[in-house]
């Protein structure tokens, strides 16, 4: 079977084919995408457990290589442009920087347990009152219009604003936050991969030139902030301005697509099984069993990229040294072998160990936040849900290799979509 996990053919219902690598691979080599695709959930999950063989320092690489390789002549002032808002040296760069997410031990263990005092239970539990009020305000008159965009009005700007505010930035700059964070993932992962590296360079040296002045900022006049927590020495070991620049980064693409994604496509899912959210609607303490069913069944990001450090097996299957390792998540949360039924929204389903937060030393940080928001989101969203409908020519896809979710996902009254 000929299967690029880079070609866009398959985005929109990439299931029937992920269940065919299933049945027909243990493990899938790509040609075209020059990497092995992990389908099956036993074998995913022991990538992800073995960080020794499997690199997270490598396979950042992967995201930013190619984008990085095409940059030519007529992008050059662009390059330096971000060269000097970034302050990198390029003599002085040796692969990609380490990071939370493209670090491995032993440098890992450390950088994780600074990094985890900002999303303490204590602290994440502190977020639900001003999550609960965004989203009221978010909705606020919705209850009477015909249509609403579901990731305009609620599930993009609210985890933009949640994390700008626990980074502890500018409120007048949360839009400048959603074009950074927009451009990155769209110049990065989309289906045009010709395109010229120019936004991603802008987007990234204006972002970082950004944030270097909150750090610095933050140094002199700590408050309670997540920056703040990373570099003032009174609360624990501080980062550097490097590190610190790239983990709010990371949060801000990662921590926004991860909380948006889940929420659009929890509303996508009640709404295409209408009993479900009859369920939902008349009993709101299922809702986070609605979270965990929808992650699994449409997780926010489609697969994780890793690299072989050595020669390795897996499942039979020689893998050399150097090799790309995909971790299809989409696929691996619906394999039948660990879930019955995959395909099913099933709200009785023990969902446990399923990998769209991850798995291993790597599980998504932020994991908890996310759950609270897309809880709160949908508490407040699924009143207005009922006899409601997608509107199938305003749902659309975001055009991503790398996450799963909607650009757009424009809802209408049942009524009012039947006379159309």
């Amino acid at each position: 079977m000929d299967f690029d996990p880079f070609d866009s053919a398959h985005w929109d219902d990439p299931y029937p084919v992920y269940r065919e690598l299933r049945d027909q691979d243990t493990l899938h080599q790509a040609p075209r995408a020059q990497a092995f695709c992990v389908t099956r959930f036993e074998e995913a999950a022991e990538v992800f457990k073995q960080p020794e063989l499997f690199s997270s320092r490598l396979g950042f690489d992967v995201l930013v290589r190619e984008r990085w390789t095409q940059v030519g002549l007529g992008d050059v002032l662009e390059m330096l442009r971000f060269l000097v808002r970034a302050r990198i040296n390029p003599l002085a760069l040796r692969g990609a920087p380490e990071s939370i997410i493209s670090s491995d031990p032993p440098n890992h263990g450390p950088l994780r347990l600074t990094v985890n005092r900002g999303f303490t239970p204590r602290r994440v539990s502190a977020w639900e009152p001003r999550v609960r009020e965004l989203c009221e305000t978010y909705v606020a008159g919705l209850e009477n219009v015909e249509g609403f965009d579901v990731v305009e009005r609620l599930a993009h700007p609210l985890p933009m604003t949640i994390i700008a505010e626990l980074l502890g930035v500018d409120a007048d700059r949360i839009g400048d936050f959603r074009r950074w964070s927009n451009g990155l993932i769209s110049t990065l992962t989309s289906s045009d991969r010709s395109a010229s590296p120019r936004e991603m360079l802008a987007n990234g040296g204006e972002l970082l030139e950004y944030l270097r002045t909150v750090v610095e900022r933050r140094r002199r006049d700590p408050g309670d902030d997540l920056i703040s927590v990373l570099v003032d020495p009174r609360q624990g070991d501080t980062l550097d301005t490097q590190a610190v620049l790239l983990f709010a980064t990371i949060l801000l693409v990662a921590g926004n697509e991860t909380t948006t994604n889940a929420i659009g496509n929890s509303v996508q899912l009640l709404l295409d099984h209408p009993d479900v959210l009859d369920r939902v609607a008349a009993d709101p303490s299922l809702i986070p069993a609605v979270v965990e069913e929808s992650v699994r069944l449409e997780s926010p990001f489609r697969l994780m990229p890793r690299v072989a450090t050595e020669d390795t097996t897996l499942r039979n299957t020689r893998i050399p040294a150097g090799s790309q390792v995909l971790v299809m998540i989409g696929a691996a949360n619906r394999d039948e072998r660990r879930f019955a039924d995959p395909e099913r929204f099933d709200l009785e389903r023990d969902t446990r160990g399923h990998l769209a937060f991850g798995h291993g030393i790597h599980f998504c940080l932020g994991a908890s936040l996310a759950r609270l928001e897309a809880r709160v989101a949908l508490e407040t969203l699924v009143p207005l849900l009922q006899n409601r409908v997608v509107h199938a020519p305003g749902a659309v896809r975001a055009d991503s290799y790398f996450t799963r979710g909607f650009a757009a996902l424009e809802v209408r009254q049942r009524a009012l979509t039947a006379a159309a």
